[in-house]
């Protein structure tokens, strides 16, 4: 909606990416008034900075207080369409987030602007006059060249990370103003290209005659010529790589006037994958007939879970379904947990899909993020991405796939609004009338019991796909073989004797142990003290590699000390195993074998990960040491035996959810072995062997898990049977924590009976410096029980933001904690 030219003032409601309750309203300039329109970003000030906004609504109704003029619209058509403005607010409504709150997660950095401070001389002051120390005269001066300056700039004039005392001096001098301005972060990206003037153009002989004196300047007319045969606008560095030359042979080209330079937007889209070619085998049978279920459900307009083992062949199914939407002219978005752990079907994809695949997630750079936003607007593409690839601006979108739809990662902690992606991507979907499968070898029991009530269809493949067959799962008693002394450093005799066989065959070896770092503990056999964060209420894990202790929490680091700090003592000990003491005892153990470790702290750039992949698929490595990430998106033939180290750990979780999440990590890590024509082998060590959830796992007895821990969920009233939420009270002191937990709880329950419970101390108390509290709310999924029970949390904390004592405790609304 635009408004034409007139007298009549024209308003805008405005979405700013704070949170904040509401949105603003702004009165327009008679010269925006035919360009103004829903779905622009505006720049607006509010207080005294400036921001970029999004337009969510053009309208004649006069304010009844006085408004502000917007200052300039930074965009020509909308960046935002009126499905992402609904979508938002559904997600502001059901997470009880700020709708700015939604937009600052929602838009690339790239396309949000930052008030960056800029400084300015003023012309009112006589330099000469004023005693101006070295930095403050070196500014002053740079000022009367550049006429103003940012706070980087002066960073790198002065050499110094610290200014604000130099800035702040020549402020009260009154040498300087400071004047805030918007700094657009994204530009496109430019690179110069050859143009052939019109003389040259139909033959290489004349341009060749007046090069004839310069081999250097002969190989780069020639090699521009052949590289215009094959595409239509020729990189100035295409040509210089060619012909093996540098730039000052094609400015010397140029000048003889035989072709010009000019400047063209490119994509900084990266579409080079590896080389790795992935053949596409007709279907199996049965891929066949599950590919004809899929589409007569989405005939019947239902949501459909695909429950397949690993190695059943799902994503060949889904090439299937990617490639018919494309040929129709739709959009696809494919979701992942963690798009940069999932190579192998990145690649995979990239294969089949060619550049018709565009993949966004946190791991590229800004600017590549925005130019995948903007092709979401008009290209019928296949979009991978995590759970942030929701917010895209997509235009056709026809099929959502929610691949490992029951990892975990799809919930967003941190910041708000703490979503659930395959949740969102369902109700997304409603939307554009698009399709949904979300698939999974282990599926949620969210999904699970959303087919048993008829929401979704359930299609199984419970047979791998050609002749792979699963793997031989056992149990090693933990408890016994200590006893016997058959244990070193955690590893039972049997789990050794079978890597080293493996590894003697030339066939590789998996150890699970979901803990990073050398050792979770150190502590003084003498006094018993032991290395605590001074943020959190944790110990500090010892990382051998840096030779320090660091919280996994808050990110705080320190020297490993040489001796007690509570006694002096020497007898420091280190306690427990992560996957940095787990590879060390591996090559203690079997010496010859290669050993690598695939973890958060080897694989924190995307090349990194990517070689540790590359380097197992080759063989290079026999022995993969590994968190939960190598759960994830791994394919390996080669792959015969997974062992893992301490399932204890995962089954001993004090969470309503400890049972399912060591379900699915356990037959997903197991489902790594023998993904060929050969069976593999799973090792899993535990105390616990009586265990249901062992049993299960090595029965692979999807139906008994579903149906013993549906019933517990149900009869201790659980999701999902019930909605929850959980409501976080965090503040530097704990007394003002329990104050304000004490006072939403009392205040609440008056309204909601039992279904509010008492604030407890969650498993962790203090994180980051503040101590937490947290108050649970279990409600009904019939009626508007849900709704009801939001408005009031809402209600509640409103009022505490005005309450004196509890107005500064941070209050975190987490709706579906799971």
């Amino acid at each position: 909606m635009s408004f034409t030219n007139g007298s009549e003032s024209v308003y805008v409601d405005v979405l700013l990416p704070l949170a904040i309750p509401k949105a603003y309203t702004y009165s327009v300039p008679i010269e925006y008034h035919d360009q103004v329109k829903v779905g622009i970003r505006v720049e607006v000030p509010l207080r005294n900075k400036l921001y970029s906004a999004i337009v969510t609504r053009v309208h004649r109704e006069v304010p009844v207080v006085k408004t502000r003029h917007i200052i300039a619209l930074l965009d020509e058509s909308p960046i935002v369409t009126s499905i992402q403005l609904d979508f938002w607010k559904w997600m502001s409504d059901y997470y009880c987030a700020h709708p700015g709150a939604v937009m600052n997660v929602a838009l690339p950095s790239g396309l949000k602007l930052s008030s960056e401070s800029k400084l300015m001389l003023n012309a009112d002051v006589a330099l000469d006059e004023i005693e101006l120390s070295d930095d403050e005269y070196l500014i002053s001066e740079a000022l009367t060249i550049q006429h103003e300056l940012s706070i980087l700039e002066i960073q790198d004039i002065l050499n110094k990370k610290t200014v604000y005392p130099i800035i702040k001096s020549l402020l009260k001098k009154r040498v300087i103003n400071i004047q805030e301005e918007l700094q657009v972060k994204y530009k496109e990206k430019t690179e110069k290209f050859v143009k052939i003037a019109g003389e040259y153009a139909n033959g290489v002989e004349a341009a060749m005659a007046l090069t004839a004196r310069s081999d250097k300047q002969a190989r780069a007319v020639l090699s521009y010529f052949s590289l215009s045969r094959k595409v239509k606008h020729v990189p100035k560095k295409a040509v210089q790589d060619m012909a093996d030359v540098d730039s000052g042979t094609i400015n010397a080209v140029a000048k003889k006037g035989i072709w010009s330079l000019y400047d063209r937007s490119v994509s900084r889209i990266d579409l080079d994958g590896d080389d790795t070619e992935y053949p596409l085998d007709p279907l199996s049978p049965r891929q066949a007939e599950v590919h004809q279920e899929i589409k007569e459900t989405f005939e019947e307009g239902k949501v459909v879970l695909l429950h397949g083992v690993t190695g059943s062949g799902k994503t060949r199914v889904y090439i299937e379904l990617i490639n018919e939407v494309l040929r129709q002219g739709g959009q696809v978005l494919y979701m992942l947990p963690e798009i940069a752990l999932t190579t192998q079907i990145v690649e995979r994809l990239r294969s089949q899909i060619g550049d018709q695949l565009y993949v966004y997630h946190s791991q590229i750079n800004d600017a590549q993020r925005v130019e995948i936003y903007n092709a979401a607007m008009m290209k019928n593409k296949l979009f991978i991405g995590a759970r942030s690839s929701l917010f895209l601006p997509f235009y056709d979108l026809k099929l959502i796939i929610v691949d490992e739809e029951h990892d975990h990662s799809y919930k967003q902690e941190h910041p708000n609004p703490k979503y659930q992606g395959r949740d969102c991507a369902v109700k997304l979907a409603t939307y554009y009338d698009a399709n949904v499968i979300l698939g999974s070898a282990t599926p949620s029991l969210e999904s699970v019991l959303n087919t048993r009530k008829g929401k979704y269809r359930y299609i199984a493949m419970m047979e791998r796909y050609g002749m792979s067959v699963l793997p031989d799962i056992r149990i090693v008693n933990l408890k016994e073989a200590y006893k016997k002394g058959l244990v070193t450093e955690g590893f039972s005799a049997e789990l050794i004797e079978e890597i080293t066989e493996t590894v003697a065959r030339g066939e590789q070896v998996i150890l699970f142990q979901n803990r990073r770092g050398y050792a979770p503990i150190l502590k003084c056999r003498i006094c018993g003290w032991a290395a605590e964060c001074t943020n959190c209420d944790v110990s500090l894990t010892y990382h051998q590699h840096f030779n320090e202790l660091k919280c996994h929490y808050c990110g705080h680091r320190t020297k490993k000390p040489d001796n007690c700090p509570g006694c002096g003592s020497h007898e420091l000990q280190l306690i427990g195993a992560g996957t940095e003491k787990i590879e060390d005892v591996v090559k203690q153990l079997i010496p010859k074998a290669r050993v690598a470790r695939f973890d958060y702290d080897t694989t924190r750039s995307k090349k990194n990960a990517r070689q540790l992949l590359d380097d197992y698929k080759m063989g290079r490595i026999d022995i993969l040491v590994g968190t939960q990430m190598i759960t994830k998106g791994f394919d390996f033939e080669n792959i015969a035996l997974v062992g893992v180290l301490y399932a204890d750990s995962l089954l001993s979780f004090p969470d309503y959810r400890a049972a399912e999440r060591s379900f699915q990590l356990l037959m997903q890590v197991g489902g790594r072995a023998g993904r060929r024509s050969k069976q593999g082998k799973v090792l899993i060590q535990a105390f616990q062997t009586a265990h249901p959830v062992l049993s299960e796992v090595v029965a692979a007895d999807y139906d008994r898990f579903y149906a013993r821990e549906l019933h517990e969920r149900e009869q201790y009233v659980y999701p999902p049977f019930f909605h929850m939420i959980s409501i976080w009270f965090k503040h530097k002191d704990l007394r003002t924590a329990k104050a304000a937990a004490d006072f939403f709880y009392k205040s609440l329950r008056p309204q909601v009976g039992k279904r509010v419970s008492a604030p407890v101390d969650p498993i962790i108390i203090r994180v980051r410096g503040y101590y937490q509290q947290v108050v649970h709310i279990k409600v009904e999924k019939t009626g508007q029980a849900a709704s009801k029970i939001k408005a009031l949390i809402t209600d509640i904390k409103n009022k505490m933001s005005l309450h004196k004592e509890h107005k500064r405790v941070r209050v975190d609304i987490d709706v579906d904690p799971y």
